[in-house]
């Protein structure tokens, strides 16, 4: 068997484990919720901890790799993320979940943008892209069967193994790793790492992130609220400044100004977004309304993974065919009519009508980020690849778990209101336990075929009210997403220059 071979192996494994991790948990919520007794805020955690680790931390990341050795941190990186994946899975309440999905983004964060330099180093310029091609395509298959494959393992065995499934691909990433890829050198200087920059910054997000979770609960106007919204301001305010002033800044200040990455990161953000839309939010509906089980709720997104799949592994040859500007745009036109079409259609529309709003989606953020990195890389130089592209996935992931949280807040305040307007309309009355049982329905792990406490007359029509006031809500957070997006579009007619 030749190392060429064993040097591709290594790099899809490890590909696949981060993409198949990354969109398989979603089916794992509903469990979670039901085991530890979580709402749908605290559960957020599970994907927002993870998400937030990974993004921030993926820069200097990259620079410990450059450093140290990429084939050293790759190692140090799966293991960590092994190790958090196996005592993830033997998780004994809902904040060790998310702990040890906060440790797993470490890990991933360290073996990322080391496996991309690996891989490349490896193979030699002659097979970079082929390289490059194998890690982005098996990402592709990994997001598109991670719901169905996440939705499996959560119906035949436990949410679990939907994190124990990671270790075995672990470790033959490893084994492979060891095996084939030769030693790398380490930089002669080390990295000043940018410490303060990151607490900041990480910081900073997770503050916002309490106040669009908690804000409803605690009150827009409480203490807690409005300190923490402080705190924020006061991070977010302070880390431009920092950064002009140390010696390796997590994000150079010129990039910061420059208009056109800003406007690059902005488009990842928005559209990213409604990645974790359709994945949170349809497959909880198909779970807790149609009687979806975890597989079939997976599969209800699988056109929407394959379109986004398929374009996002035609994005070399598409931006050689069409340029970056051009495919930029495509992508954000798509990313704004199709959430729309989705509001309108709501979760119960057709069959063909459905599937057909899903693969025009999957098509828009498909063709908006890999482009995103690309003319980032056009922007500001080859030179600077690695920092700008490290920077837009930062941008990519922390944005949607910030844009989740928001989403998330939106979405509670707006669908109680219309239930709270619909019983009152009905003169419905709910006791207590009723109401417990709704609100589990709407945020937590209840489904509507678990309403017994209402007798058979008032169900059918408190059902319909709950289904109602789910979709209402849904398309809230869609036609908002919609907006951003077309918001990007004008900024990238405006300051990304082309034809």
């Amino acid at each position: 068997m030749s190392k060429i071979f064993l040097i591709y192996v290594a790099i899809m494994v490890g590909s696949l484990a981060i993409a198949m991790d990354f969109a398989s948990v979603d089916l794992a919520l509903p469990a979670l919720e039901k085991q530890f007794g979580l709402d749908l805020e605290s559960v957020q955690w599970v994907i927002n901890g993870y998400v937030l680790a990974f993004s921030v931390l993926m820069v200097a990341g990259g620079r410990l790799a450059d450093a140290y050795g990429r084939k050293r941190i790759f190692l140090i990186g799966m293991a960590i993320f092994a190790a958090a994946s196996l005592i993830g899975g033997a998780a004994w309440s809902g904040g060790s979940v998310i702990g040890f999905r906060v440790l797993q983004g470490v890990g991933a964060a360290l073996l990322w943008p080391a496996m991309m330099g690996m891989a490349c180093a490896a193979v030699g310029d002659a097979r970079r892209s082929v390289a490059l091609g194998l890690i982005f395509g098996t990402c592709s298959v990994g997001n598109a069967a991670g719901p169905v494959v996440g939705g499996a393992l959560t119906e035949w065995f436990s949410w679990r193994w939907v994190l124990w499934v990671n270790v075995p691909m672990a470790l033959l990433a490893m084994a492979v790793t060891i095996a084939a890829i030769p030693k790398d050198s380490a930089g002669d200087e080390k990295p000043a790492n940018d410490f303060v920059g990151m607490g900041l910054l990480t910081g900073g997000l997770v503050a916002l992130m309490l106040v669009a979770y908690q804000a409803p609960e605690w009150g827009v106007a409480s203490p807690a609220t409005l300190g923490l919204l402080g705190l924020a301001v006061v991070m977010l305010g302070v880390f431009p400044w920092v950064e002009k002033r140390v010696p390796e800044p997590l994000v150079p200040p010129d990039l910061m100004a420059n208009r056109e990455i800003r406007t690059l990161c902005f488009s990842v953000v928005a559209i990213c977004q409604l990645f974790f839309i359709v994945l949170l939010y349809y497959t909880q509906f198909a779970l807790k309304f149609l009687g979806d089980d975890p597989i079939g709720a997976g599969m209800r997104v699988v056109p929407f993974m394959l379109s986004y799949g398929v374009v996002s592994y035609l994005g070399g040859p598409l931006i050689a065919r069409l340029g970056t500007r051009r495919l930029l745009v495509i992508g954000l036109i798509c990313g704004t009519i199709a959430p729309i079409w989705m509001a309108i259609l709501g979760p119960g529309a057709s069959w063909l009508a459905f599937n057909a709003s899903l693969i025009l989606l999957g098509i828009g953020v498909g063709a908006v980020i890999p482009t995103v990195s690309s003319r980032a890389i056009e922007t500001v130089g080859t030179d600077r690849a690695g920092l700008v592209s490290g920077i837009t996935f930062m941008c990519q992931l922390s944005g949607s778990a910030l844009m989740l949280a928001i989403n998330t807040a939106i979405f509670t305040a707006v669908s109680s209101a219309r239930l709270t307007a619909a019983f009152a309309r009905e003169n419905v009355t709910l006791t207590a336990a009723d109401g417990d049982v709704v609100n589990s329905l709407m945020a937590g792990a209840g489904t509507i075929f678990s309403l017994p406490a209402f007798t058979i007359n008032q169900l059918p029509h408190l059902a319909e009210i709950a289904s109602d006031a789910y979709v209402f809500g849904l398309a809230m957070i869609l036609l908002v997403s919609a907006a951003l997006v077309g918001v990007a579009l004008v900024l990238v007619l405006r300051f990304v220059p082309g034809k």
